[in-house]
C-alpha cells in the first residue's frame, strides 16, 4: 500500500516480537509500526483513509471495541476493509482436523461482522468470498501444515493433530497432487458514515 499509493501506512500489532520483525523489512521510507491494540489506537481523531484489517478480526479481544476505535480514527467516508475467515468460509484444515469447536467459538460470522461495523456506525459497500492459492501442490500444503504454525492447529492435542496429519497425507491418494490448494476467504468493505459520499456507496449493503 504504501508504494502503490504513495501515502503513510502505520502498521500496528500488540506484539512486541511481530513489531521488531515488521521493522526488519524493506521500508520505502513512508511506513512506520507501532506497538498498540485494536481497541485502543495510538491516532488522532478522523485522521486515516483506510484501516485494513487482514486476518486479525478473530484474534480481537472486543471486535465491537476495535470497531468503534475505527470509526473514531477514520475521516468521513473513509473505509474500513477486513479480510478475514468465517465460519461459513471453505478451507482445507476443517476437513481433516477436529476443528469444529473452535471454528463455532473462535470465527467470527459473516452477519457477525456486518452487524458488529454498522452498529459501530458503518454502512456495508461490499462483500465479496474470495478463492486464494495457499500452496502451490499437495506436498507442499501438507509439508507447510506438519509445521503446525497455523493458531487453530497449534491448539490441538497432539492425538488431534497426528490424525488430521495422517488424513491429510491419505487424501493425497485420491486427488491431482500438483493441483494449487485454495481456500475461501471472506472481504468486506465498509464506509464511515458521516457525509454524503459515504452513504452515496453503500447502495450494495451486506
Amino acid at each position: 500500500m504504501a508504494q502503490r499509493f504513495g501515502s503513510q501506512v502505520i502498521g500496528i500489532d500488540p506484539s512486541e516480537r511481530m513489531v521488531q520483525q515488521a521493522r526488519c523489512k524493506r521500508n520505502p521510507g513512508n511506513i512506520s509500526y507501532w506497538r498498540a491494540s485494536a481497541e485502543a489506537l495510538p491516532l488522532s481523531d478522523g485522521c486515516a483513509d483506510l484501516v485494513f484489517i487482514s486476518m486479525v478480526y478473530h484474534h480481537l479481544g472486543s471486535a465491537a471495541a476495535a470497531a468503534r476505535e475505527c470509526h473514531r480514527v477514520l475521516r468521513d467516508g473513509g473505509y474500513v476493509c477486513i479480510r478475514n475467515g468465517t465460519r461459513e468460509s471453505d478451507f482445507p484444515h476443517r476437513h481433516f482436523f477436529a476443528l469444529q469447536s473452535l471454528i463455532e467459538t473462535e470465527l467470527p460470522a459473516r452477519a457477525e461482522i456486518a452487524a458488529t461495523f454498522e452498529s459501530a456506525g458503518f454502512a456495508g459497500v461490499t462483500h465479496w468470498v474470495v478463492r486464494q492459492t495457499i500452496a502451490p501442490d499437495w506436498a507442499s500444503f501438507v509439508e507447510k501444515s506438519a509445521l503446525r504454525g497455523d493458531s487453530f492447529l497449534a491448539r490441538l492435542s497432539d492425538k488431534e493433530f497426528r490424525a488430521g496429519m495422517d488424513a491429510l497425507q491419505a487424501h493425497g491418494d485420491s486427488i491431482d497432487l500438483s493441483a494449487p490448494v485454495t481456500e475461501e476467504i471472506d472481504w468486506f468493505v465498509f464506509a464511515r458514515c458521516g457525509s454524503r459520499d459515504a452513504v452515496s456507496k453503500t447502495g450494495n449493503r451486506l
